[in-house]
């Protein structure tokens, strides 16, 4: 199978069997596991798509082999693996014989179960084998001495006087007569960044209580990085300097003792002027610091004391936004996962924040099988990855170029222009009229919606005298989801320039569908606007409105009717079905 060609669905009836059983057993389908799995509309937050029907977490090679039942020897060595990985975790953790034999014992029996079809991917059959041992050993945080230990260490060296004398050396800074005072702001930060990326290399920091030696430490550090992703890296920090943009960047965290690291690199570029997301494990996996671990850790905890932490897991985009606009510069999030970086199964709030950065760096050495295949993010990703003294990896990876991102400034600056032409109007007598519609909710009739909105609204046009009545579907833009969009109208509508709010009832439909000359279809009979959850937030908002606005008409169906719906679906223009928000 041509790995750059994606799999299509029809010719072949048993290979489409054995497809769909790979996602069901890797519990990635979402239709299966609606619960579990990031929605196409989700995923398309972090993936763009391009029109393939379907993505998987895994090398291209890997899929190919998995798919064309040729999968045994990759499959068998990356099992072996884990299986190594986790024998040496439950002899690590659990000091009781019996229970350790039995853990093992267990694990081995499940292990095998696993394994025999030859279709898990390695790491959701790792996420599962370690789901049984932190359930079993009843270990509240495994390993959390080690990664502390680990994190102190770090920590302590940092805080040493050696550390300060090199990261503040003026070696290696190039100052040249032309030299001017922007090249030596940037110079001087490229080089404390390009520093602590090769002492992150150093793994004897937090594997040792010695400090390294300082003949050794010189030498890593002064180590030159000459690669396409450092450059890269370079140019874009560039820019921010220049005050050419003033970014989001969402930090994948790593391992415990870098993150120490991390953190101190993380400092250096919000003095940058950058805004850093920090992403975590939701649970443990292995060294990976956990959402946990820095919340317990007490040296993290001081490094983090500043930080705001989103616990919530389903963050709005409102939400989001709000937290990123306070001046707090250093927002702490977990993934939603317990296993290497798998955007089907990332929680909602990691999706959002992936849409809303303007970069992603990963400092996870086990995602670049993901990273590697291809599929491209939204966003650029650059991954960064150290195995030795003094050699860092840079890889990046464009976003793909069809990728459209809506920024709180353009979506804001929208909305505020509509402001703007609804009050020039009203200044000349006329009334504002917001009209609240199903644009999508239910399946497969977003064209028809649109036709009835459309058709509904040139009726009400013709008929209202001196009424500026807005229809959200004439300022739909490609590549906007309802994200972007419920973003923008509440910015509208919290203006406090709708002096009529109508959301659109059953006559309304019919009047529709009469004005069209049709009869309605089923599908449509006895549908309004309490069918829509986007409307359901637009009617919690009118009536929010109501309280400071007395005067606001308000036309519909009532607020009760409206229950039905609590949330629109993450990044839909139509929602959940009923049975699933009930």
């Amino acid at each position: 199978m041509d790995k750059t060609k994606p799999y299509t669905r029809g010719k072949d009836p048993d290979r489409d069997a054995w497809l769909t059983n790979f996602y069901t057993e890797n519990h990635l389908a979402y239709e299966a596991f609606p619960d579990m799995v990031a929605s196409p509309e989700q995923l398309n937050f972090i993936i763009h798509m391009d029109g393939e029907p379907f993505y998987y977490p895994c090398s291209d090679e890997l899929f190919a082999a998995i798919i064309e039942k040729r999968a045994d020897s990759l499959l068998t060595t990356a099992y072996m693996k884990i299986w190594n990985r986790l024998e040496h975790l439950v002899r690590a953790v659990i000091e009781d014989p019996f229970k350790q034999r039995f853990l093992l014992s267990l694990l081995s029996i499940k292990f095998q179960h696993e394994a025999s079809p030859k279709v898990q991917l390695p790491g959701r059959m790792e996420k599962r084998l370690l789901g049984i041992f932190t359930t079993i050993s009843e270990v509240s945080r495994p390993l959390a001495v080690e990664k502390e230990t680990e994190n102190r260490r770090v920590a302590t060296f940092l805080e040493s006087t050696t550390f300060q004398e090199m990261i503040n050396s003026l070696s290696g800074l190039d100052i040249q007569t032309s030299t001017t005072l922007d090249d030596l702001d940037l110079n001087l930060h490229l080089l404390r960044l390009r520093r602590l990326l090769m002492l992150s290399s150093m793994s004897i920091l937090w594997e040792s209580d010695t400090e390294p030696d300082p003949m050794e430490l010189e030498r890593v550090l002064d180590q030159p990085l000459d690669s396409e992703g450092w450059h890269w890296l370079c140019g874009w920090l560039k820019d921010v300097l220049s005050g050419k943009r003033r970014p989001y960047v969402l930090w994948i965290g790593g391992r415990s003792g870098e993150i120490v690291v991390d953190l101190a690199i993380i400092r250096l570029l919000m003095k940058m002027g950058i805004k850093v997301i920090l992403a975590v494990k939701h649970g443990f996996f292995y060294n990976r610091i956990s959402f946990v671990d820095l919340l317990e850790d007490p040296v993290l905890d001081v490094l983090l004391e500043d930080a705001d932490f989103i616990a919530d897991q389903k963050i709005s985009k409102n939400g989001l936004l709000g937290h990123l606009a306070s001046d707090n510069r250093l927002l702490v999030i977990s993934d939603g996962t317990q296993e290497q970086f798998n955007p089907l199964l990332t929680s909602v709030t990691f999706a959002r924040a992936f849409k809303e950065a303007d970069l992603v760096i990963s400092r996870c050495p086990g995602s670049r099988e993901c990273i590697n295949n291809h599929f491209h993010f939204t966003r650029d990703l650059v991954s960064i990855i150290s195995h030795q003294p003094g050699v860092v990896d840079i890889l990046r990876k464009p976003h793909h170029p069809g990728a459209i991102r809506f920024s709180e400034v353009a979506l804001r600056r929208k909305a505020e222009q509509l402001i703007q032409d609804v009050r020039r109007e009203k200044e000349q007598g006329k009334a504002c009229m917001f009209y609240s519609a199903i644009v999508g909710s239910i399946p497969g009739q977003l064209e028809m919606a649109k036709k009835i909105l459309n058709v509904f609204v040139d009726h009400l046009r013709e008929t209202l005298h001196d009424v500026v009545v807005i229809n959200p579907g004439e300022h739909f833009e490609e590549g906007m989801d309802a994200d972007d969009i419920m973003y923008m109208w509440e910015i509208f509508q919290r203006s406090g320039v709708i002096d009529i709010w109508r959301f659109q009832s059953v006559a309304d439909i019919e009047k529709a569908f009469d004005l069209m000359g049709e009869k309605v279809p089923p599908e449509w009979t006895g549908k309004d606007s309490t069918y829509s959850t986007g409307c359901t937030k637009e009617m919690e908002i009118a009536m929010d409105m109501q309280k400071k606005y007395p005067e606001m008409q308000l036309i519909g169906p009532s607020w009760e009717k409206f229950l039905r719906r609590r949330e629109y679906g993450v990044g839909k223009l139509y929602d959940r079905a009923l049975a699933d928000g009930d």
